[in-house]
């Protein structure tokens, strides 16, 4: 017995990831003082940017730079000056699992700071940065499967549709931005000593073209000298628009995902010709684009013949990616530092900083609570004056966003509008927005009927059977059981529900 095949070509992909990784990355830097001058630091922080990568075989190799900004004083402690270093790092990174020997594929490294520190030793400042590195490829896969079976009234089919995403567009931009700020003239600011900037996505706009454009906002948090009386240091925030245009490889197809993030930024501030004082500000922007085409394909799921020769059908086990996460969650929170017992007594806090630091998360229906720990470091003004004083505490923390992020999606944490205020002399609290921001993959698994042929069939006896469905049983699988059209069944049992429970009697006539 012959039967003619429909077949079909399924265009997938299959995801690669690698093991989450820890590395330290060291370096050092001179203090400009001398040798003897007692150096304290006040605060250290650090940003990792990823230049590049590839995988290959069984492993992931990623290469970055790390920059430290650290706020330090050297022999007048009360001169709280900063100081820029950085360290490039590459790192190898074992695949989650073993899928043989790859040829190199386009690599997504990422890396987040989990912990920095700095320390002044013999005029010079040790510092080190504890990264976790992440990464993931998408390896284009095809896979054959019959879609369909030539109409014959011997074969009785079951098809299934398959959702299926794909990438079919990526691009990338960098452009570097420059802005000016007026700073108020009420905070008496006379230098500028660093920035941190975050960018945030707002709207993609696809074009005929194969262009993109990505439109957001990107706020900064800039920390200055001033000459306040009690207050040696103030920090000021300044947002402002941005646009990139992104040249996209290949085409916009049915969504566009964008990601982008802030490779650099370094501030100034001078006085200007009227008395006032203006910053400015350049911020490298890095924007990624991935356009996916979302598909739904019919595919045969199962078939049997009624007479003559029986069908032997292959399958084939398929994991395919069904959808894509991109987006950011925010939720508010507060702690409390309680100073060393110690400690001078406070009377102003001046800046506050805090790095989250992701321990796990978890599902709860249809939210995610994280759990981690909060690096904070407060700079405050003592009540008997003098130099300015720092803490730095940890503290666990629970929070849960409203976000259809998953646990083994790409989860990062940043803290953003810290404000310090003070309860009481020993003790201040930090009010913070947290934000989630998540980047995965929806994976779905299939059986597809990739070849079918002909066999021997066993012989089935005619007449009538009253039949009790099992567990996990169906109409279906009574059908193929005794080799009876799906239609024979409806017309003789015409009060039978789509979906009969276990133990649902059921009649079926072989003829």
């Amino acid at each position: 017995m012959e039967f003619e095949w429909i077949r079909e070509n399924m265009e997938t992909e299959q995801i690669i990831a690698a093991k989450p990784t820890q590395v330290s990355v060291e370096t050092e830097a001179a203090l400009p003082g001398g040798l003897r001058e007692e150096a304290r630091v006040y605060y250290a922080d650090a940003t990792a940017v990823v230049n590049g990568g590839e995988m290959t075989g069984s492993r992931a190799t990623a290469d970055g730079r790390v920059t430290f900004h650290v706020l330090y004083a050297q022999g007048d402690l009360s001169n709280v000056r900063a100081l820029e270093a950085s360290a490039d790092f590459s790192q190898a990174m074992p695949l989650k699992e073993d899928y043989g020997q790859l040829a190199a594929v386009r690599l997504q490294p990422r890396a987040t700071v989990q912990h920095v520190s700095a320390k002044a030793f013999n005029g010079r400042l040790l510092l080190q940065a504890i990264l976790n590195l992440t990464a993931e490829a998408s390896l284009p896969r095809t896979v054959s499967f019959i879609r369909d079976a030539a109409e014959a009234p011997e074969i009785q089919k079951s098809s299934q549709v398959v959702a299926v995403q794909r990438t079919v567009g990526e691009g990338e931009a960098q452009n570097l931005f420059r802005e000016e700020f007026e700073l108020s003239d009420v905070l008496k600011i006379t230098d500028t000593l660093f920035a941190s900037a975050e960018a945030q996505v707002e709207d993609i706009l696809g074009g005929a073209d194969g262009k993109a454009v990505v439109t957001g906002s990107v706020t900064i948090d800039a920390y200055h000298t001033a000459d306040l009386p009690g207050r040696p240091l103030v920090y000021t925030r300044h947002t402002f628009p941005y646009e990139q245009q992104v040249a996209l490889s290949g085409t916009l197809g049915t969504a566009l995902a964008a990601q982008t993030t802030v490779r650099d930024v370094a501030v100034l501030s001078q006085e200007t010709e009227d008395g006032g004082r203006l910053m400015r500000a350049e911020i490298q922007l890095a924007t990624a684009i991935r356009a996916v085409e979302d598909q739904e394909i019919s595919t045969l799921r199962d078939a049997f013949t009624t007479e003559g020769d029986a069908l032997e059908l292959q399958a084939r086990q398929v994991v395919f990616r069904s959808g894509t996460v991109n987006e950011t969650a925010a939720e508010s929170g507060r702690a409390v530092m309680v100073l060393p017992e110690d400690s001078p007594r406070m009377k102003t806090p001046l800046l506050a900083f805090i790095r989250p630091v992701l321990v796990s998360a978890e599902r709860q229906k249809d939210k995610l609570a994280v759990d981690g720990v909060l690096d904070m470091t407060l700079i405050y003004q003592a009540e008997d004056g003098g130099a300015p004083v720092s803490v730095r505490q940890e503290e666990a923390f629970h929070t849960v966003f409203s976000t259809q992020a998953l646990p083994d999606d790409s989860l990062s944490l940043t803290v953003a509008q810290v404000e310090p205020s003070a309860v009481t002399s020993d003790r201040a609290e930090l009010k913070y927005i947290l934000r989630l921001h998540a980047d995965g993959v929806r994976k779905g698994e299939t059986a597809l009927v990739v070849d079918a042929a002909a066999a021997p069939a066993q012989e089935v006896g005619k007449g009538i059977v009253l039949y009790f469905l099992q567990p996990g049983e169906t109409t279906w699988d009574l059908a193929k059981r005794y080799r009876v059209p799906l239609g024979e069944i409806a017309r003789l049992n015409p009060n039978l529900p789509d979906s009969p429970a276990a133990g649902t009697p059921v009649i079926a006539y072989k003829r």
